[in-house]
């Protein structure tokens, strides 16, 4: 999983950076984005939305990867596992939440 999440990361950014360098768009929304723009963007597909999307999916992939153990530890009725893991995740968001770290 977190080698997908690379990856796909990877691909997203370059494809955006090639953009940027061949339409030379380095538009970007003043101020603090809101959530709908990383899901429509605004112009939609435009390169800096491309480097945005790809930069979500780099942040997102330890979180996914830290939901998924807490999945696969559930499903093995692992209950110490799953709950250290599940306050890992819950730290994860805290500190995503507040700004920390």
């Amino acid at each position: 999983m977190l080698r997908v999440g690379v990856i796909v990361s990877f691909v997203l950014v370059i494809i955006g950076l090639v953009l940027v360098s061949i339409t030379g768009d380095t538009s970007y929304p003043f101020g603090v984005p809101e959530f709908w723009w990383f899901i429509w963007g605004d112009p939609f597909l435009a390169p800096s939305h491309i480097l945005f999307i790809g930069f979500m999916v780099l942040i997102s992939t330890p979180v996914l990867r830290v939901i998924v153990s807490i999945l696969m530890y559930l499903k093995t009725r692992d209950a110490m596992f799953s709950a250290i893991t599940a306050a890992v995740l819950m730290i994860l968001m805290m500190s995503f939440m507040l700004g920390i770290g």
